[in-house]
């Protein structure tokens, strides 16, 4: 039982430190003196009513909640009046929860899509009230993939109170991106566009003929009339098409912040409200056409853009829709569709043609030709037949596949795909950190500016009409919104163009290094080579193969090497039975151990089996010798003392390895194959290749030397490896290439992986940096270059609010247009 002291009512001459807060509600505690000791942590109280309420929680017989202020009872106290209400949210983080309970390291993560973001700076706002809401640690909002990434404590809030949050915004804020919810706001912001493009034709069409005379014979009280029919007509369009911005303008600046939206409601709002007292005082200068047409031009930007992002990201959109949300689960014989959050390793699922593979499993029945190419980036069909593997994501073209469940949903190979792309668009270079950091100064500094200009203007004796235009037009000019999207815009084109051409691009800063590599170092196995080996002899003294299987297929099933699954293939090939392994062990790039039947085994290279003591004979060793010589790859076996004789595996060159390392040498890049095998292994394949500079023998640690001395001689490396035992190495790397597959993508240390060991995509790769590291640097300079120089011509009086507009509609449409080159140069290569 807990000790505990209540102590109350203490002498006035009692000292105390500065004044708390009360541990229930979170209320400054002020004069009041009344604390309670539990195991030595003293909680403060500014009530008697808090003092009796947490006291009564916290001697619950099911004991004390995590959270005292979530709680019925806290509740009806508040309603009550028996305890004060919390000061705020301030004060609600500031107060004490249970102060037993663990204090989770980091929260949970949650992912939810937010639709009506316009521009770059309604992310930052969802972002800011994100992350000063209750509970939660941390918050991301990417305006280009339309969503948002939350780190929260769910002891403290829970997401739907994180989206009720993100609504109150005017925001749309789903867990799952609903595909008829983002159709509703398309077809919304198309009737939206229809009504306003026909609405201000007319308003356009009237306002010219004033201008230019053509109702001359009118007279006033003629033009009123016609002024009366402006109104009309504009009203629908400020009010009506233009409601998703005033919504957005007057949501940010409750939550004081301000966007693009809130320039384009102050412009339109101004010129239409001028232009009805005008109307309504008999003078004939209105401006609804202004006001009309801020209004249609924004609406049909944000119309075009929004269409040129679906472009951009295409292939980005199409792995999100194509990993799967239901699989088709085959229980007791029967077929039920079951969420692929529920389906658990073991249980067996039907796919048929034209469905999308749910989950990664092995094929237990049927054929199939099957479409991975958003998975690998190879468009050829690939036949699937017992005991293959499926990934979730793939297209059945045809057949009827029946699979068991491999690994969760969370661990395919597509979730680690959406990961790993969720993480590179989370990334921000410093140009586009810096880009944010302007957007959120300059929409309130060119308020200030607008207002200076109108009142400089009328205060030098122009009349308030032209004062007011003035004021309007450098309010619509500025464009924000293209210096948001400037850098984000080509990062997506880039991620999702090399997503379709088979590389997941990890971090986008490697696209800026990609351009500046001289040297390139080449793991051997499972890189430049297929890595599929074919155990083709076992060579061993005074032990048949099927007694040396069996001793090694029981140490070899506890691993995923290479090496590992073809010994375990030969075992079930000759029906052999590997009998138990203990204490097994793996050696990182040099071989792995374990007990059978009381003796020690160690399976692996020369100098592993130095380490263990184990004396490799002459014989062997010289046959062993002439096998690397012939490019084959050699492991020993050991166990009660000398080596028991080796495995003799083969391996091929991996197709397209040729060509890229030719291709990279004639650009006169420096070239190196590194390998964990014998030099004379490394040798074979490096003479093949055409290789001249080489390195065998080299455990993981040596790889990373070797990389770090090239970087001390001024090289700046690339390193390609399987992304397992070349961890070290690759993360040394300036730039690190890794060969991905299904199970480990999450695991390997890498840039940039290349999907379906498509070694090629190193140079598709650096064709796509270069032109990355282009559009990034004219969109950030047209976007600086549009601003700084568009706002003093605004001001100096040589435009009008409508040539404003325009003008900045037609920035935003230049970026857009400029970083269409990329995934064009995708979809030509």
């Amino acid at each position: 039982m807990l000790g505990r002291q209540i102590s109350r009512a203490k002498t006035a001459g009692s000292t105390h430190p500065a004044t708390p807060d009360c541990a229930l509600c979170g209320a400054s505690v002020g004069r009041s003196r009344i604390e309670v000791l539990i195991d030595g942590q003293t909680l403060h109280f500014c009530c008697p009513g808090c003092q009796m309420v947490f006291d009564i929680l916290f001697h619950r017989p099911e004991g004390p909640p995590v959270d005292y202020r979530d709680t019925d009872l806290y509740r009806a106290c508040i309603e009550a009046g028996i305890i004060p209400e919390p000061p705020g949210e301030a004060g609600v983080r500031a107060a004490v929860v249970n102060p037993h309970a663990e204090k989770p390291e980091s929260g949970e993560e949650l992912v939810f899509h937010v639709g009506g973001m316009w521009c770059t700076t309604c992310a930052l706002l969802v972002e800011s009230i994100l992350r000063t809401t209750q509970g939660v640690l941390d918050a991301r909002v990417f305006f280009l993939s339309d969503q948002a990434h939350v780190e929260y404590l769910p002891q403290r809030t829970s997401p739907e109170r994180i989206l009720e949050r993100v609504s109150r915004l005017g925001y749309t804020a789903l867990q799952a991106a609903d595909e008829s919810e983002s159709a509703r706001e398309r077809r919304s912001l198309q009737v939206r566009l229809g009504v306003a493009a026909i609405l201000t034709a007319n308003v356009m069409m009237i306002s010219w003929a004033l201008y230019l005379g053509f109702f001359q014979d009118l007279g006033a009280d003629g033009v009123q009339v016609l002024s009366w029919v402006l109104w009309l007509l504009s009203t629908p369009v400020v009010f009506y098409a233009g409601a998703p911005i005033l919504n957005k303008a007057f949501r940010g600046i409750r939550w004081g912040a301000v966007s693009m939206e809130t320039l384009i409601a102050v412009g339109s709002l101004t010129a239409y409200f001028f232009s009805v007292l005008q109307t309504l005082s008999g003078s004939l200068h209105v401006y609804y056409d202004t006001a009309s047409m801020l209004v249609t031009l924004v609406l049909l930007g944000k119309t075009i853009e929004a269409g040129a992002r679906d472009n951009v990201s295409r292939g980005v959109t199409e792995l999100l829709r194509a990993a799967g949300e239901k699989a088709r689960v085959l229980r007791n014989g029967r077929e039920s569709w079951t969420a692929s959050a529920d389906v658990r390793v073991g249980d067996e699922f039907l796919v048929v043609e034209g469905e999308r593979v749910p989950m990664d499993g092995d094929v237990l029945e049927g054929k199939a030709d099957v479409d991975e190419s958003c998975l690998t980036g190879e468009s050829k069909p690939v036949r699937k037949k017992p005991p293959d593997e499926i990934l979730n994501g793939a297209l059945v073209l045809n057949g009827t596949l029946r699979a068991r469940v491999v690994r969760p949903g969370r661990e395919s190979a597509i979730q680690q795909m959406i990961s790993l792309i969720r993480e590179a668009m989370a990334s921000k270079a410093p140009a586009e950190q810096m880009a944010d950091r302007v957007i959120r100064w300059i929409v309130p500094s060119v308020i200030v500016l607008a207002s200076a200009s109108s009142l400089w203007t009328w205060t030098h004796g122009t009349s308030i009409e032209d004062a007011l235009q003035r004021g309007l037009t450098v309010l619509v000019i500025t464009c924000p919104c293209a210096l948001g999207i400037a850098i984000p815009l080509a990062k997506v084109a880039s991620i999702s163009a090399g997503k379709l051409r088979g590389l997941i691009i990890r971090d986008p800063g490697a696209l800026d290094r990609l351009k500046n590599l001289d040297a390139f170092v080449f793991d051997k196995t499972g890189t430049v080579t297929e890595g599929v080996f074919t155990l083709h002899k076992i060579v061993a003294t005074g032990h048949s193969e099927i007694e040396v299987l069996e001793r090694l297929g029981a140490v070899e099933a506890c691993s995923d090497h290479l090496i590992a699954r073809e010994v375990v293939r030969k075992c079930g090939q000759m029906s052999i039975q590997p009998v138990e392994c203990t204490d097994f062990e793996t050696y990182e790039g040099m071989g792995i151990g374990g007990r059978v039947d009381g003796d020690e085994i160690f399976i692996g290279n020369r100098l592993f089996m130095a380490e263990r003591g184990c004396d490799i004979p002459h014989d062997l060793d010289d046959q062993s010798v002439q096998m690397e010589s012939e490019g084959m790859s050699t492991a020993f076996f050991a166990w009660g003392g000398p080596v028991r004789g080796f495995l003799c595996l083969g391996d091929r060159i991996r197709e397209g390895s040729l060509e890229t390392i030719r291709r990279l040498q004639g650009s006169g890049k420096r070239i190196c194959l590194i390998s964990g095998d014998s030099v004379e292994t490394t040798r074979a394949v490096s003479g093949a290749l055409g290789i001249a500079e080489l390195r065998g023998g080299m455990r993981p640690s040596d790889k990373a030397e070797f990389v770090s001395s090239l970087q001390q001689e001024g090289y700046r490396v690339a390193v390609v490896g399987d992304g397992i035992n070349d961890a070290p190495a690759l993360a040394q790397a300036d730039v690190a290439f890794t060969v991905g597959s299904g199970a480990n993508l999450l695991r390997e240390v890498s840039a940039i992986t290349l999907l379906g060991g498509n070694i090629a995509g190193i140079l598709d790769s650096m064709s796509l940096a270069r032109l990355h590291v282009s559009v990034s640097g004219q969109n950030l300079c047209f976007a600086f270059a549009y601003n700084f120089l568009a706002i003093p011509i605004a001001m100096a009086g040589f435009l009008n609010p409508i040539i404003a507009v325009l003008a900045m509609f037609l920035s935003s449409l230049t970026i857009v247009g400029n970083t269409l080159r990329i995934p064009r140069s995708a979809r030509a290569g």
